[in-house]
């Protein structure tokens, strides 16, 4: 029998004006998620100690929802230890599960390296507040509500001045902040005031697939969320959430680039593979080969969407010492796939499927999952990957 994967459905966050928690629960609220599913996870984790609730704003000529979540009986300090498990212990789907407990892994990861202690022993102010944990399970189950399998966001501005925190005052961005976003691309905005926060790096640092422009897609929903702060320039604080289905590039041509190189080190070939790849190279490789008058070189190669085509060609002379380089279009069949997760009997696994004429030719096995599951079984990786591939249900 064949087997129709269900559609797939993306995220993309125009965060350029700010991104926090709160505003990124906002703008998918504001997109149409049901904020009755967000209460009810909420609830879940926190009890009946929070109220979640959306007020509509205007900023200018824009429209969309500011959050309102208040707290009863609040205290800020909670290990993240603690919180993840409270997530984890609280019934809620797997993918709210893995989207809320990888915010606050994310984040305890950064305040540990920042303040010297292993991240299970962090103890959060700000971030362990029941209003920044509504927040975050709050994200969780809308993204799960919209039925969201990948999530893309823009360049975060990075602000200057000093925020007051438990710890004082503090520079912005945040040290936490700073941690958080070690490999995320940012860019400088000479204005002070605080308009990334910790919580909304996180989001971006743990979830986000592909960071930078607008990928592919059909748009189906568009969500405003605003802060509560306001930009001196006077630009609106909000978060943009487009919601919709991947669709394909404008050119969807691809290409290889090459170059015969002899007179470069070995550093900085190595180095010139990285510049491919943030220049927007699907892939990069170095072949060795013996040029003429017997001389030993490499072959650098790289392959390119029409639309990363400009940026890898200048990278490519930027960065290396050639003079000239070759082009060659390709011919590429890709297949359709869907990711779901299995339940076996050492955890759940997200396994991929590709599909040919609406029949599974290919899987494969999502290896962040095995690797979690290895650690913290203490199984050898081979092993958990042979007992999930025997408990996989086999494909029709």
């Amino acid at each position: 029998m064949n087997r129709t994967p269900p559609p797939s459905r993306c995220l993309y966050l125009d965060a350029r004006s700010g991104l926090a928690g709160d505003m990124i629960l906002a703008a998918l609220l504001h997109a149409g998620a049901d904020i009755e599913a967000v209460r009810k996870a909420v609830a879940a984790v926190v009890g009946d100690r929070v109220t979640v609730r959306t007020v509509p704003h205007h900023s200018g000529s824009l429209e969309g929802l500011v959050l309102d979540v208040s707290a009863q009986d609040e205290t800020h300090d909670r290990h993240a230890g603690d919180i993840i498990e409270t997530i984890r212990k609280a019934g809620l789907a797997e993918r709210v599960v893995d989207h809320a407990a990888g915010i606050f892994e994310v984040l305890a990861a950064a305040e540990g390296k920042v303040h010297g202690v292993p991240a299970d022993q962090v103890h959060f102010h700000e971030v362990g507040a029941l209003d920044s944990i509504s927040d975050v399970v709050g994200i969780a189950a809308a993204l799960e509500d919209l039925g969201i399998d990948s999530i893309h966001a823009s360049a975060l501005p990075m602000t200057s001045g000093a925020v007051q925190t438990r710890h004082g005052l503090m520079p912005v961005p945040a040290p936490a902040t700073l941690e958080v976003l070690k490999g995320y691309p940012v860019f400088g905005v000479d204005l002070p005031g605080e308009f990334v926060t910790p919580t909304g790096a996180a989001v971006c640092a743990a979830l986000v697939d592909d960071p930078g422009a607008l990928p592919p897609m059909r748009i189906e929903s568009i969500g405003y969320g605003f802060g509560t702060r306001e930009w001196p320039d006077g630009r609106p604080n909000c978060v943009r959430a487009i919601v919709g289905s991947p669709g394909p590039a404008v050119d969807d041509t691809e290409y290889e680039v090459s170059a015969n190189i002899d007179d470069m080190s070995p550093d900085d070939v190595s180095r010139l593979l990285e510049a491919l790849l943030e220049a927007g190279a699907l892939d990069a490789w170095v072949t060795p080969v013996l040029m003429k008058k017997g001389r030993p070189s490499w072959v650098i190669s790289a392959v390119m969407s029409g639309a990363a085509r400009d940026r890898v060609e200048s990278t490519f002379f930027e960065e290396s010492t050639t003079i000239g380089i070759r082009i060659h279009a390709l011919e590429r069949l890709k297949l359709e796939y869907h990711i779901d997760t299995v339940t076996t009997s050492v955890g759940d696994v997200r396994v991929k499927r590709a599909y040919r004429d609406g029949r599974v030719v290919n899987r494969s096995l999502e290896s962040d999952d095995l690797r979690r599951i290895a650690r913290e079984k203490g199984i050898p990786l081979k092993r958990v990957r042979a007992r999930v591939l025997s408990e996989v249900p086999p494909e029709e």
